[in-house]
């Protein structure tokens, strides 16, 4: 059984706790789910919230919304209101989901409503009351039809908000044939529901600095995206910022804050005057963080020339440090910031200087940060008050989940995420270009280790475990997600990549708009790409070239068109085919060990849901294949010898070893519970080891 809460606030609850806990010793349900402080829908007018006070939900019991008070006179007509209209939100939102319905309105399960007397006082109402020792009965005779697995998944997507979170594509799947147009219908028709990790960290917004961190595909985005739509909802006068790096991904991030505001709140809209989605540098044409607080702080903005000639490796770093010079007024009550491995440290302090009460959310992944930008601890990164003591410092233990590592990843295929490490990690190349750590932050990114122990110079073998690229359609991929080929010139290479994107088209029944065309070659990306282009209009192929889009261009892609993009522009954003072209310019003897490089491979590869195409030219594409067949010869797994510390780019975990802990120790604790020891039982059992 999980809980999902806020525990700091929880703490405070003490009604709260007595239900949860009697609850958990009964043993009912190990799959079942318990939520505090959520769901909550908005009610008739925008001050009022409709809120769930623990709600309990198992496909054995159905749903209960417990409410506790602590004596029976509390219970006015306000409380019963908002009871029978939380009991009305729920049905309703079940009720329109066909799989969870029996009949027009008759549920598979039962929605109860049940008030937790905690002292012995009765009164008479219009809701059902209980005490404490009364729950057990309760829950048991809620009790109808078992749902299936599929089923149980559709009620909690159904409850959390994710439901139907993915857009959908009209495609033509008439055909009996398994087409790939039929496989990303069928990756599309898949219920998102968060995993644990997901949960505690969409659905809580905790009063203090919270890290996000998961590679490409982990969810970072619809996690951010959720935290702002239910904070709005909960908080509709508060002024949220969510920030991001990569211009195109405005598009996605605006539909799916309001995808799910609009999912708990009868279907409104945000009020957008208090939702800025504001690019980092921002311009003239583009609203970003910087250009607006220099317009909040009556400054004159850095123009990016002026930046560079101060600071040509880092001019955004250089602007927002010289902004921060001056007292900048507080502004946003929540600030979200996405894609946080491609900004420098001096735009986390102006987030932070902007934001009220260090109420801040970062999101990011190591291995796409393609402009060898410095990850820093979060002490580095945020800096230190006027008294020396660090503005951000993990090892307070201020929250439990203010650093969460999300371990599974969703969207790209088990072998095209391999291979990306593969290359991007450089484990094939002559020599290992990158090393994690330690063996924990091989765990933390969803990997086993068979053999070694992270060492200088020990034997290492690294497999990734199926449970955390748990894709249903991973087995309809097989050897075909990634292929690559040599060719013997750019006029070859362009002709067959645009043959066989007219074969997806016409015969495997994708949508242009399902396929990206990534240049890794930056040198002769327009050549590349004006080829590519000429075949396909030959074709009556459209062509969305990102190159010539305007420098305030906010989208990735265009119905019915194919994109042709430089892997800055597709960073953050996701299509069901990828081709990369140019692959041996990454390979030149100048490049082959260039980490920048490398992790443009990987963010390259991890675009895609379903099928990577590789293709380059020459001796340099031979260098690149000799990696990838040293992969497929080693089944798809890692093995090397640990490089030292000194010789190659360490990526550093990060994490304070007290919040490490922290995160195995809860894992292991919700593990053993759902095993059907109590609480207690795990607590004692600590308490024993500890006092051998």
């Amino acid at each position: 059984m999980n809980i999902i809460a806020d525990e700091s606030k929880l703490k405070s609850d003490a009604g709260a706790i007595l239900v949860i806990e009697k609850i958990k010793s009964f043993n009912l349900d190990d799959n079942a789910l318990i939520y505090y402080n959520f769901p909550f829908y908005r009610g008739e007018t925008l001050e009022e919230l409709i809120q769930a006070h623990i709600l309990y939900l198992s496909k054995v019991y159905g749903i209960i919304a417990f409410r506790t008070v602590a004596s029976a006179s509390y219970l006015d007509a306000k409380i019963i209101k908002q009871i029978d209209e939380l009991d009305s939100h729920l049905f309703s939102k079940i009720n329109k989901v066909e799989e969870l319905r029996k009949g027009r309105r008759d549920l598979k399960i039962n929605i109860t409503p049940i008030v937790v007397v905690c002292d012995n006082s009765q009164k008479e109402e219009e809701v059902v009351t209980i005490k404490l020792n009364e729950i057990k009965e309760t829950i048991e005779k809620n009790k109808a039809q078992e749902l299936t697995d599929k089923e149980f998944n559709i009620l909690v997507a159904t409850i959390e908000g994710t439901k139907r979170s993915k857009q959908k594509k009209d495609r033509d799947i008439s055909d009996e044939k398994l087409t790939k147009g039929k496989i990303l219908s069928l990756i599309q028709q898949q219920e998102t529901v968060f995993d644990l990790e997901q949960k505690r960290a969409a659905l809580n917004t905790i009063d203090s600095p919270q890290r996000i961190r998961g590679l490409a595909g982990s969810g970072k985005t619809i996690i951010l995206t959720m935290k702002a739509a239910l904070y709005h909802l909960q908080n509709p006068d508060s002024l949220i910022l969510y920030t991001y790096f990569t211009k195109s991904l405005y598009g996605q991030i605006k539909y799916l804050i309001e995808k799910f505001y609009r999912d708990f709140s009868e279907n409104q809209e945000p009020d957008w005057s208090r939702i800025h989605i504001l690019h980092g540098w921002g311009g003239v044409s583009l609203k970003g963080v910087y250009s607006e607080a220099c317009f909040d702080n009556d400054i004159s903005p850095m123009s990016f020339p002026e930046a560079k000639r101060n600071n040509s490796a880092n001019p955004f770093g250089y602007a927002c440090m010289t902004l921060l010079k001056y007292n900048i007024k507080q502004k946003y009550d929540l600030s979200l910031i996405d894609e946080g491995q491609d900004f420098p440290l001096h735009f986390y302090q102006l987030c932070y200087a902007l934001t009220k009460n260090r109420r801040i959310v970062w999101a990011y992944d190591d291995f796409q940060n393609i402009f060898d930008t410095k990850i820093q601890d979060e002490k580095e990164t945020f800096g230190k008050s006027a008294d020396g003591t660090y503005l951000v410092d993990f090892s307070r233990n201020e929250n439990q989940l203010q650093d969460i590592v999300l371990h599974k990843c969703y969207r790209n295929p088990k072998r095209a995420l391999v291979a990306a490490f593969s290359l991007g990690l450089g484990i094939y190349n002559t020599k290992v270009l990158q090393r994690l750590e330690n063996n924990q932050h091989w765990i933390d990114l969803g990997f086993a280790v068979e053999e070694g122990d992270s060492s200088d110079g020990i034997k290492m073998v690294i497999s990734r475990l199926d449970e955390n690229s748990p894709m249903d359609t991973n087995n309809y991929f097989g050897n075909n997600t990634i292929k690559f080929k040599k060719f013997n010139d750019i006029d070859d290479e362009c002709a067959a990549v645009a043959k066989d994107i007219i074969k997806q088209i016409r015969i495997e029944k994708l949508k242009p708009d399902d396929i990206c065309v990534i240049s890794l070659d930056e040198k002769h990306i327009n050549n590349y790409f004006q080829r590519i282009e000429k075949h396909l209009q030959r074709n009556d192929i459209k062509v969305f070239n990102m190159l010539s889009a305007p420098n305030n261009n906010i989208y990735f892609s265009i119905e019915n068109h194919i994109t042709l993009s430089s892997i800055n522009k597709a960073k953050g954003n996701e299509v069901g085919m990828v081709y990369i072209v140019g692959v041996d310019a990454a390979f030149t003897e100048n490049n082959i060990d260039y980490i920048i490089y490398r992790n443009k491979i990987f963010t390259a590869i991890t675009r895609t849901k379903g099928w990577v195409v590789i293709t380059g030219m020459g001796d340099c594409f031979d260098l690149f294949e000799k990696e990838i067949r040293q992969l497929e010869e080693n089944n798809y797994k890692f093995i090397f010898k640990q490089p030292s510390k000194d010789s190659t780019n360490t990526i550093f975990r990060r994490m304070d070893e007290r919040q490490s802990l922290i995160n195995q120790i809860n894992k292991k604790i919700s593990d053993l519970i759902r095993t059907g020891l109590q609480t207690d039982d795990v607590l004692k059992m600590i308490d024993l080891n500890q006092k051998k």
